[in-house]
């Protein structure tokens, strides 16, 4: 780990003796899990993604793969689509875990990543909820209006119609976006906006949004901090970073 990976996750872990204990509830994500076969190298080993979940677990959370409380659930998500997470489905099962997948919808062709019969097979377990993370993946507050209501349409066109249910929750490649994206995004029938900016899911530090924090390579005291809030010192960096107006 760098120095600056350790001055961060010592921010972390000091802010979050001074968050407020009430267990509010809060969206975390990774990229992928893996036993030997890795498809990312943003990927989170198996043993590792137990150990968060035991985590989650003993400190009273309950993962739900939609929050509908303020208080006491973790929402799970996992973004791209990479293989990972449908190889490892069993463990999952196992776990009894409930899970938010976002994927780009114009990669089920690509080797690493889920292809249209293997999201098909998810889709028809009520623990996975199937949401947008783009057409293409293009960063949305880089590209033209146009490009971006190409990537929002085809996105839920292609996933409802495939699915046969609704998707009106997106997350933002990178995180990135501006107020135009969010009142495109709006308009075109997403009305659940995810960011990379942390927060509590009760919080909106941009208005109609909501704040998740990636935790992937967490380790478990510092995991804990991220529970508890201490990444939330962080928020007005992230929004500095991914907010453009």
């Amino acid at each position: 780990m760098g120095l600056g990976s350790v001055i961060r996750v010592a921010i972390i872990r000091i802010a979050s003796l001074f968050s407020a204990d009430e267990k509010r509830s809060k969206v975390i994500f990774y990229h992928d899990i893996h036993f030997d076969k890795k498809y990312t190298n943003m990927s989170t080993p198996i043993d590792l993604f137990r150990k968060h979940i035991r985590i989650i677990r003993e400190n009273g959370y309950e993962i739900v793969s939609e929050i509908t409380n303020p208080v006491g659930q973790i929402e799970v998500c996992f973004d791209d689509g990479f293989l990972g997470l449908y190889d490892n489905i069993d463990l999952i099962k196992e776990l009894n875990l409930s899970i938010h997948l976002f994927v780009v919808s114009s990669y089920f062709e690509n080797k690493d990543h889920i292809n249209k019969q293997q999201l098909l097979e998810l889709s028809n377990f009520e623990f996975i909820k199937i949401s947008s993370h783009t057409h293409t993946h293009k960063i949305l507050n880089q590209i033209s209006e146009k490009e971006i209501e190409y990537e929002l349409i085809e996105s839920k066109t292609t996933l409802e119609n495939l699915l046969d249910k609704k998707v009106d929750t997106i997350c933002f490649p990178e995180g990135k976006f501006n107020k135009k994206v969010i009142e495109i995004a709006k308009k075109r029938g997403y009305a659940n906006q995810y960011t990379s900016i942390p927060g509590f899911f009760i919080d909106e530090i941009v208005p109609n949004t909501k704040g998740r924090s990636l935790v992937q390579f967490a380790r478990a005291k510092e995991f804990l901090a991220i529970l508890k809030g201490g990444d939330h010192i962080l928020a007005s960096w992230y929004k500095f970073k991914h907010f453009k107006r």
